[in-house]
């Protein structure tokens, strides 16, 4: 199991809808709205690393999410 985190910027005005749609996605354990250079942060398990990609692409298809950093629990 690959326990991810992913920090993300959204647009303003967008944070309820990109919450929205990143918790619809299976992999996402928790989503958090915060304050601080971020506005959500998110916590996926992976069964492998190679769904890495999949799921940062389904982050960036929510509305005005415009940058995410990406951190892999080691």
């Amino acid at each position: 199991m690959v326990v991810v985190i992913v920090l993300i910027q959204v647009k303003g005005g967008q944070s309820g809808a990109a919450f929205d749609e990143i918790q619809k996605v299976k992999e996402i354990e928790h989503v958090h709205m915060v304050t601080g250079p971020y506005d959500i942060i998110a916590y996926a398990d992976l069964p492998a690393k190679s769904g890495f990609r999949k799921l940062v692409e389904r982050i960036h298809d929510a509305p005005g999410v415009e940058r995410t950093e990406t951190c892999m629990a080691i």
